[in-house]
């Protein structure tokens, strides 16, 4: 079970802003025009322009941007927990030309408590940011952080669960299966040779004392005495 990791700030000083960036990133379509109409009233109430210039911009920022602000305050301020997606469904809305998914899932605090949560591809808190959309999958538990006072808002740690380190080992192996395809079609260029060299010698810094990789620690050794 997960454990906490250190001093947070109170409680009380974070649910109220983890509440608002959890509105703001979940329902950023709904946000865009409540957030213009509190642009006009500050114009109105302050006789200033600068509310409306500023308001705008904004309101749209958050409509692609809400749910990485949501993602970093979280990852700054967050309790460390565990959680699980105990459902999964596709929507009939589409995103980039892919369904959305629905999920239902589960998230264990720090202090034992399991809190019931709901969200959506589009409206997942993923950390650390990145031009990937890596959910988790279902049955599979995954390390987060929540809000204190507020554990229904919670960011995934995707470099830190199973299924993003597994995808990260993956990634790391496809660049040396790269390299070594290039030599192997050619194994007189000096380049390719170099490249391969360079990719066995960095997977085995990163990943070559991983237990979970053994196998493949053992064959890339061999590789890189060959060459």
């Amino acid at each position: 079970r997960s454990r906490r990791n250190g001093a947070r700030a109170p409680a009380t000083m974070t649910v109220v802003p983890s509440a608002l960036l959890w509105f703001l990133s979940n329902h950023p379509l709904l946000s865009l025009p409540l957030l213009m109409l509190l642009a006009g009233l500050l114009w109105w109430w302050r006789r200033n322009p600068l509310y409306l210039l500023l308001g705008l911009p904004l309101a749209l920022a958050n409509v692609f941007l809400g749910q990485f602000a949501n993602a970093a305050w979280l990852n700054g301020i967050g309790e460390r927990g565990e959680a699980v997606i105990v459902k999964a469904e596709q929507t009939s809305s589409t995103l980039n030309e892919r369904y959305i998914w629905r999920y239902e899932a589960v998230v264990h605090t720090a202090d034992g408590r399991d809190v019931e949560v709901v969200f959506h591809t589009n409206t997942a808190a993923l950390w650390p940011l990145e031009n990937a959309i890596r959910i988790p999958a279902q049955d599979q538990p995954f390390v987060v952080k929540y809000a204190p006072g507020f554990p229904r808002s919670f960011v995934i740690l995707t470099n830190e669960s199973p299924h993003g380190i597994a995808q990260i080992r993956a990634r790391a192996r496809e660049r040396v299966d790269v390299a070594a395809r290039k030599f192997r079609f050619s194994p007189d260029n000096a380049g390719f040779r170099a490249g391969y060299r360079r990719e066995l010698e960095a997977w085995l810094g990163a990943h070559g004392d991983d237990p979970a990789q053994h196998t493949d620690a053992q064959r890339y050794r061999a590789e890189l005495d060959a060459l």
